[in-house]
């Protein structure tokens, strides 16, 4: 019983995403609903966390401790806690994958089907309400980072689903298309922040891949060019090449011009202003009140242009962290988002073959955050908060099940993983 309820809530967490507004907290609340299970004592038996965990564990309580400690010693209101508090709603979820080993191919097909929602609902919101930028219901920029990692996690995972002893080559396909439509559907959102560091994603996929690549030569090109012909029909069709053009114009007159009052001007304003406040607080920063009053005192003293004024945050995380709670927080958070991209790279470079595609996954899930973190603070939203935290223990989980068996098939009847 437990093992199904567990897979339908990884299922439907992952397939649901961000698909509306406010789907996130329905798969959410479902996945908390199952924690249950962790007052079996037959499931509380088979829990035994390794170091991976333990650390993952140690690195989420660590970055909320962080928030805490901002909200106490800078006396912030509390609703500031509201998106780092959701940690606190995953965590059973890595006790509990622990003890509950479900099937891998549940959370490979879980990628997917959020892969599609979100291509359904990019495609119902372009051509059925005709708005020009899918997604503004919700947060636009948040909606095209987690369909673009989506869409990459499904494709990455595929080769699990080729694997499969029977009808292996129609579902691995499937995923590719799954995977696919998802980054059509963060296209759609013309959200240029996630979608200028694929190529250097999938350069890395390919370093990773060099020999397979080498002997699968026919396979690759048919696979890259069926992406370069959806990216290329795409971009101009949905209007994404004309604001990455615009980005250019706009970096160009910042810098030449002094013009902060362009989408690309703002962030790089918002950059100067974090980084000015930092530098008198380096270790510890300011907290986000301060953070924000001196701002506005900068505006007034014409420091800063005052475009800046209604943003609430510095438009990439790092700053963020850093004028909010000093070096030492910065150093907290991205101890919190390089973690993926160690324990990928490690599992990757190890003698544990079977984990494979999942741990390319997980190190280009840690490398595709940090790179969208450049120009948008994830975190400082409910859906960015619980889509990082969700996804990142259900892949690590996926990561150890390959470690368990590091099988060359996959039967879709068999016992769980």
């Amino acid at each position: 019983m437990a093992e199904y309820y567990v897979s339908f809530t990884v299922f439907l967490f992952l397939a649901l995403s961000v698909a509306f507004q406010g789907s996130y907290a329905i798969s959410g609340a479902v996945i908390i609903s199952s924690y249950g299970f962790l007052f079996s004592a037959q499931v509380r038996g088979q829990i035994q966390l390794s170091k991976v965990e333990k650390t993952l564990v140690f690195l989420l309580i660590l970055y909320l401790l962080s928030v805490i400690l901002e909200v106490i010693i800078y006396d912030v209101a509390l609703r500031r806690l509201d998106p780092q508090s959701k940690i606190l709603l995953f965590i059973p979820l890595i006790f509990l994958l622990n003890g509950v080993k479900i099937h891998r191919l549940v959370t490979v097909f879980g990628f997917g089907a959020g892969a599609l929602g979100l291509f359904v609902l990019s495609i119902y919101e372009k051509y059925y309400l005709g708005v020009g930028r899918v997604g503004t219901t919700i947060n636009a920029i948040q909606l095209g980072n987690i369909a673009l990692i989506i869409g990459l996690s499904a494709i990455l995972l595929s080769p699990i689903a080729f694997r499969m002893q029977r009808r292996g080559l129609f579902f691995g396909s499937v995923l590719i298309l799954l995977g696919i439509s998802g980054i059509i559907a963060a296209i759609f959102t013309l959200t240029r922040g996630g979608l200028v560091f694929l190529p250097l994603l999938i350069l890395i996929v390919m370093a990773y891949n060099y020999q397979y690549i080498r002997r699968h030569i026919g396979k690759t090109l048919l696979l890259f060019s069926v992406l370069i012909l959806v990216v290329g029909y795409a971009l101009p069709q949905t209007g994404a090449y004309s604001r990455f053009k615009t980005a250019a114009v706009n970096v160009e007159s910042y810098f030449v011009e002094g013009n902060a009052s362009t989408s690309t001007g703002i962030r790089f304003e918002l950059w100067k202003v974090a980084a000015l406040i930092t530098l008198d607080n380096p270790v510890f920063g300011v907290g986000v009140t301060q953070y924000l009053a001196e701002k506005e005192r900068m505006i007034n003293r014409g420091e800063i242009d005052q475009s800046v004024l209604k943003y609430g945050h510095s438009h990439n995380a790092y700053f963020y962290a850093a004028v909010r709670r000093g070096g030492v927080g910065l150093l907290i958070l991205l101890a919190l988002m390089f973690y993926p991209i160690w324990l990928g790279h490690k599992e990757m470079t190890g003698s544990q073959r079977g984990s494979r595609p999942q741990s390319l996954c997980l190190l280009i899930f840690g490398l595709f955050f940090i790179c969208a973190n450049l120009t948008q603070v994830l975190f400082a939203h409910n859906s960015g908060m619980i889509m990082y935290t969700g996804m990142l223990i259900i892949l690590v989980s996926l990561v150890l099940s390959g470690r368990s068996q590091p099988t060359i098939s996959e039967d879709p009847k068999g016992a769980s993983e």
